[in-house]
């Protein structure tokens, strides 16, 4: 039996930019490739 632990998150999505895909190393800044800036408002 192999013991996982750690590791990458299971879902990267929160770090893909919506409107052109690039993965963003920030996903707090606008992204580099589109100027896509990201959505700051609080969730419910």
């Amino acid at each position: 039996m192999t013991d996982d632990l750690g590791g990458d998150p299971v879902c990267w999505l929160d770090r893909v930019c919506p409107d052109c895909g690039l993965f963003l190393d920030d996903p707090d800044i606008p992204c580099p490739r589109c100027g896509h800036v990201p959505d700051t408002s609080p969730t419910i």
